[in-house]
């Protein structure tokens, strides 16, 4: 079984011909989550995944949709199909957009076309610079960073730009800037003892540089609707969850100027007691910069611990006869602001009535708990719900209560609404 856990999502970069194909094959709902995102951009997204070519891949604004369509549909495997819920989420750079996904705050159609945009902006943005990344390996990111700033100091006129752009861990660093001050500051990186690699990317991304596309990006975000977030979500800038959904605009738009910041989404991970993470899209990048000690990672990309996942199912062992009397307990005290008298006795008092019966039984019987008696004590406690006419919010935070207390697959504690198999997930 999972322990409490996160999801990762991946950034650009992980993208490679073929991603998703076997999966597609092999999941209903990974083939019907690509016929989505290819029905909402307009264009077969699967077959440029599937068969390529490479080049039409790998740009900026087709690899973000299809690294984000991935994403979600293996999100969808790993919630619908194997009944698993994260305890908070985090994404790199794009992958953040991808995670606020699979919370809930972003539609799937929605993110898609945004993250396309986003990608044409940052193209655009190269066009418009010289501009060069390099990665940095064997310094810490505070030295990178002032030899940056030395470099930088040397400019007058605003065209010898460098900044570290990608804090990936202790030892690994990546720089963006104007490529003449990139390549002074890889020289003297070098001269440090760091190994130093240019980076085939079309523009100085997470740099000042990128600020033309930044504001453009925040007029797009501007039109769309964010909504509540199903479990927290992380910030890769600042290492801690998003509150409120109007931070979200303002945060993303921030991001294509801002470095990530990886090491400080981990510590906030270990903070909150989180020891194993799953990562969801292609590759198994993250997985690579993750420490060796402390913390287990999963990459769903990969055969053998997609198999492990599977085969992790968050269904506890044994249900307890508690939990249907708890879900008694619960209808019993949520206000009613019903008074029809028939629509009371349907939808309150019959299913109540049944679930009574049902724990009587399993007292005098012995009978071991099984999911369908859970599923009648849910199914009872959403139609008082209804019936009574309890408010969302009060409907979410008691079946959370209940989720959590007694371990609960997701798919089994929601509103039906909510739930993954009612397609409105993301």
């Amino acid at each position: 079984m999972l322990n409490k856990h996160a999801i990762w999502l991946p950034g650009q970069g992980s993208q490679r011909v073929g991603m998703g194909k076997s999966l597609s094959e092999r999941y209903a709902v990974v083939s019907a989550t690509m016929e989505e995102a290819s029905e909402a951009l307009g264009m077969r997204l699967d077959n440029l995944m599937y068969e390529g070519p490479m080049t039409e891949l790998t740009r900026t604004e087709n690899a973000q949709p299809a690294i984000l369509a991935l994403g979600v549909a293996m999100y969808r495997v790993y919630s619908r199909e194997w009944g698993h819920v994260p305890t908070m989420a985090a994404g790199h750079s794009l992958g953040e957009i991808t995670a606020l996904t699979c919370a809930g705050a972003i539609t799937f159609p929605d993110a898609l076309r945004l993250v396309r945009r986003r990608g044409e902006l940052m193209q655009a943005a190269a066009a418009a610079e010289t501009g060069a990344m390099a990665a940095v390996n064997g310094l810490s990111p505070e030295l990178v960073s002032q030899i940056c700033v030395e470099t930088s100091a040397c400019d007058v006129d605003g065209s010898r730009i460098v900044v570290v752009s990608n804090m990936n861990s202790d030892q690994q660093t990546v720089i963006s800037g104007h490529k003449e001050a990139v390549h002074e500051a890889a020289e003297r990186l070098a001269a440090h003892g760091a190994a130093v690699i240019p980076l085939q990317v079309s523009a100085p991304f997470h740099s000042p540089l990128m600020a033309p596309a930044a504001a453009q990006f925040a007029e797009v975000l501007s039109g769309i609707s964010f909504g509540a977030m199903r479990f927290p979500v992380v910030s890769c800038l600042t290492g801690q969850p998003y509150g409120k959904a109007d931070e979200l605009a303002c945060m993303l738009a921030r991001g294509l100027t801002e470095p990530v910041n990886w090491p400080a989404v981990l510590a906030y991970q270990k903070s909150i007691g989180v020891t194993e993470a799953v990562e969801l899209g292609p590759g198994n990048v993250l997985k690579r910069l993750a420490p060796t000690e402390g913390l287990r990672v999963f990459a769903f990309d990969d055969k053998e611990d997609e198999a492990y996942l599977a085969a992790a199912s968050m269904q506890p062992d044994a249900y307890s006869i508690e939990l249907l009397h708890r879900c008694l307990a619960i209808a019993t005290c949520v206000r009613n602001r019903n008074w029809n008298a028939a629509e009371y006795e349907q939808g309150v008092t019959t299913p109540y009535r049944g679930v009574q019966q049902l724990v009587d039984r399993l007292r005098d019987t012995g009978e071991q708990i099984e999911e369908a008696h859970v599923r009648q004590a849910l199914a009872m406690l959403e139609s008082v719900f209804r019936t009574k006419g309890a408010s969302v919010e009060e409907q979410e935070r008691r079946l959370a209560r209940l989720q959590g207390e007694f371990g609960l697959p997701s798919w089994l504690g929601v509103p039906p609404a909510e739930r993954p198999y009612a397609g409105s997930l993301l």
